[in-house]
């Protein structure tokens, strides 16, 4: 074992005693940084057990020509915020274990307590006992043995104990774990469910190896480091630094006087690595913080960067970064010098089967009983139509290709539909991609799914499809399947339709309060009732309904912000329009969809605007005309990238009915 080796730092470093007081990097950048007589523990832990560099393997295909740029910051949780505590390396693993679930796709939005993982490295592990550092290594081996909890049964807490919490706490060396700790969980919370991740190994700091590992797996690495406090643009540098390198999230390798500082109040860091830029070039400063030129008077640039997830929190850091505030970009030599690189594997998620009739979504899959057709597609719960018909194409689905693979299944039974099921099973490395949509034999068309998953493989999933009740059953049935996207690939193995059907017409009632025929509309709002005696008092009118409740759009969060608004009257609708005041300083950001009462949805806004700030602006929308007017709407509002928040002050929703 290396404690301390970093290359050719290495020899410097281990000269230094533990009388000396370093600074913690693993700091907040924002608030400054706080001192404690940690000598060279928290560095010591971070390198720990560091194998030598040039005697790891390369990758599988490190000699291969990558492309210039790359990134998985779309599999990536939000950015975190350790705050003033040392635990940068905590952070920087559960940033990986939060993307390695978000890969594999059971949970959506991961979110796990580094305050647990700090304590089960130090309390169940017994590792790092004298120190608050620690390193992936032995993060994700307590991981893998005894699992984590969720944020929410343990959340973080931003300071360290001190003894104003516990009069042991007193920043000695013989201080309790417990004040490295801030504590033990209760039994309650060692009793939560725990999430665990495969054990993981230690990769090549080789720019190609790490290219490899990352595009090879669709997996991002955890990277510890040395800390050269003027190469981070740190406020503890006793250096000049480059406020607008710091907003950009640049970290250059670290010239001669910045080493000879650094070293004397040594320290280092943890982050995560999603990706890479090779063509970024960024001049480089000598000590005094001045732009290096060459002879002709010209810049003297780096070039070649990692794309880095920090966990300074979204206040400073990476503010100005492309890909959202905490984000930055790590000299590629920097990280082959100094650092050390570690992966893991994507969890196995088993949370038990689907119970398929207690209306919960047991195994955390997202579909509830009878959706979920891998577990209950037999299940008896389930079986309730009286005919099925299946295809099974065994096909390749065409990789990024709008027009996608048409499918189709005759079904020779003629009536209409009284109830309807579409399942489908689909292999693909990456089911994002993908759009299902399902042509009747009237020529109905209805979407099935839109890349509704964040992440994920292979598509099982049995749609119910209620508002298909009274379709024409007899003729060709086409199922069509598209992938959205390059660089996943996937085939549609089987896919199949269950009905029962009618002889007669179902006719629609029209002062039941029920939708007898299936067309979407009840009573009056059918047009099959617009002659009806009960409906003759029906006409033209104009619904509004009107939210001014403020609320908070979720940075970087699919689950999104969601306003309801009702609307009582009755009718047919011919026509939406809605007029919508939100504020936020990138409205580029936003994606805004309207869903009717019914489940149908309208997008009013894709990320469309680019860097211009607010929305207030009327849409219009004729996609929910025919359908029944009264019920709950819905208004959801989506920032899909970090580093901008904003809010939805007013919405306005008109309906058009006839």
């Amino acid at each position: 074992m290396r404690a301390v080796s970093f290359h050719r730092v290495a020899p410097k470093l281990l000269a230094f005693t533990f009388a000396l007081t370093a600074l913690s990097a693993c700091d907040d950048g924002e608030a400054g940084i706080s001192e404690e007589e940690a000598g060279l523990d928290d560095l010591a832990a971070l390198m720990e057990g560091t194998p030598d560099p040039s005697k790891l393997p390369d990758e599988p295909k490190s000699d291969a020509i990558y492309p210039k740029q790359f990134d998985l910051v779309a599999l990536q949780s939000p950015v975190r915020n350790q705050a003033s505590r040392g635990v940068c390396s905590i952070f920087s693993t559960v940033a990986l274990m939060e993307h390695l679930y978000i890969k594999e796709g059971t949970l959506v939005t991961p979110d796990f307590s580094e305050q647990f993982l700090q304590w089960s490295v130090k309390s169940e592990l017994k590792a790092f006992t004298t120190t608050e550092g620690s390193n992936a290594e032995r993060n994700i081996e307590a991981i893998s043995r005894f699992g984590i909890v969720d944020e929410a049964a343990w959340p973080y807490q931003t300071s360290r104990w001190t003894s104003f919490n516990d009069e042991r706490c007193d920043g000695e060396k013989t201080q309790p774990v417990l004040c490295y700790t801030n504590g033990d969980p209760s039994d309650e919370i060692k009793a939560a469910t725990r999430y665990k991740l495969p054990r993981g190994r230690w990769v090549s700091t080789r720019r190609q190896s790490i290219k490899a590992f990352l595009s090879g797996n669709r997996q991002a690495v955890v990277a510890g480091m040395p800390f050269y406090y003027q190469a981070w643009n740190h406020r503890g540098s006793p250096l000049p630094v480059n406020d607008e390198y710091s907003r950009k999230g640049y970290i250059l390798f670290p010239n001669e006087k910045d080493i000879e500082e650094s070293e004397k109040k040594s320290a280092g860091h943890s982050i995560l690595i999603v990706g890479w830029d090779d063509e970024l070039e960024v001049p480089t400063v000598d000590g005094d913080g001045a732009v290096v030129k060459d002879a002709d008077g010209n810049p003297v640039t780096e070039k070649g960067f990692f794309l880095i997830k920090n966990s300074w929190g979204t206040a400073k850091f990476g503010v100005d970064n492309p890909f959202g505030a905490g984000y930055g970009w790590l000299s590629m030599r920097y990280v082959e010098t100094y650092a050390n690189v570690y992966g893991a594997d994507v969890p196995k998620v088993d949370f038990g089967p689907e119970s398929c009739d207690d209306g919960k979504d047991n195994n955390y899959n997202r579909l509830v009983d009878c959706e979920d057709s891998e577990t209950c597609g037999t299940n008896l719960a389930c079986q309730t139509t009286d005919h099925e018909f299946e295809s099974r194409p065994n096909r390749n689905i065409p990789d990024d290709d709008a027009a996608g693979l048409v499918s189709e299944l005759a079904i020779e039974l003629p009536g209409v539909s009284t109830e309807l099921w579409v399942e489908v099973d689909i292999s693909h490395t990456f089911i994002r991609d993908l759009k299902l949509v399902l042509t009747l034999p009237s020529g109905r068309e209805l979407t099935l799914y839109d890349r509704a998953d964040i992440a994920g493989r292979d598509l099982k999933r049995r749609f119910l499809l209620p508002t298909l009740v009274g379709e024409s059953t007899l003729g060709t049935w086409k199922l069509t399947v598209a992938d959205a996207s390059k660089g996943d690939t996937g085939k549609l193995n089987r896919w199949a339709v269950g009905l029962s059907v009618s002889q007669e017409d179902l006719r629609e009632i029209c002062d039941d309060g029920l939708d007898n025929d299936g067309q979407g509309g009840l009573d009056c709002a059918d047009p099959a009732c617009a002659a009806d005696p009960a409906c003759a008092s029906s006409g033209p009118a104009t619904y509004t309904a009107l939210s001014e409740t403020a609320l908070a759009i979720p940075d970087q969060d699919p689950a999104g912000a969601t306003s309801t608004l009702t609307i009582d009257g009755s009718g047919s609708v011919s026509g939406v329009a809605v007029d919508l005041e939100i504020t936020h300083p990138y409205r580029g950001d936003l994606t805004i969809t309207l869903v009717h009462p019914d489940g149908t949805t309208a997008t009013l806004l894709d990320n469309e605007g680019g860097a211009d700030d607010d929305v207030s602006e009327r849409f219009e929308t004729s996609a929910f005309d025919g359908r029944p007017a009264a019920g709950v709407w819905k208004l959801h509002v989506v920032d899909d990238f970090a580093g901008d928040t904003g809010t939805l002050e007013t919405w306005l929703l008109e309906v058009d009915v006839q």
